[in-house]
């Protein structure tokens, strides 16, 4: 072979190179970005949470689990603003926005038929994942033992919390918000 075939087969594979490194950037900055909303691999089914018509755990109407109005950015309150939290109301998935389940007694979230708020098209919440409940008149969250753990306000909840209006708690891909 020329000394140019070899500069020229130096050069290909030099930016062969630099093609590689590109590609494992790329890869790992998309792992590291805000996950953008995708809907996750397989065909999503519709979850089995109240819809109009149907009652909440408490009796009360339940709101639609598909809203066709644009439901407002929650504002996000300052710990000076303490007070009871009433009702939760789930904001994230899109498909989900906007129901609204009262509080009192327990509210098991999971899997599992037997849940109060049966979520069972996401394959990180466990068959019995969180429970929500009254203790001395104040709501309170509770893990129950998950696999892939409960969040409150961006911390892993280890054992039980009391709910203020605002917290948001995540399980799975369900946020949550107290209000």
């Amino acid at each position: 072979m020329t000394d140019q075939v070899l500069t020229i087969l130096k050069f290909v594979l030099l930016g062969l190179l630099y093609l590689f490194f590109a590609r494992v950037l790329w890869a790992v900055w998309s792992e590291v970005r805000t996950p953008s909303r995708r809907p996750m691999v397989g065909a999503p089914r519709q979850a089995t949470a109240p819809s109009a018509g149907q009652t909440t755990p408490m009796g009360r109407p339940a709101a639609a689990a598909t809203n066709t109005a644009p439901v407002p950015k929650p504002t996000k309150r300052s710990k000076q603003q303490r007070g009871r939290a009433t009702r939760l109301v789930l904001l994230e998935p899109r498909s989900r926005r906007g129901v609204t389940i009262q509080l009192g007694g327990d509210i098991v979230l999971g899997r599992d038929a037997s849940c109060a708020l049966m979520i069972d098209d996401d394959a990180y919440i466990s068959q019995r994942h969180v429970r929500f409940y009254d203790y001395d008149g104040q709501p309170m969250v509770e893990d129950l033992g998950s696999t892939n753990g409960t969040f409150h306000n961006g911390s892993k909840l280890t054992g039980s919390k009391l709910l203020h209006p605002g917290d948001r708690v995540q399980v799975g891909t369900t946020v949550i918000e107290a209000q």
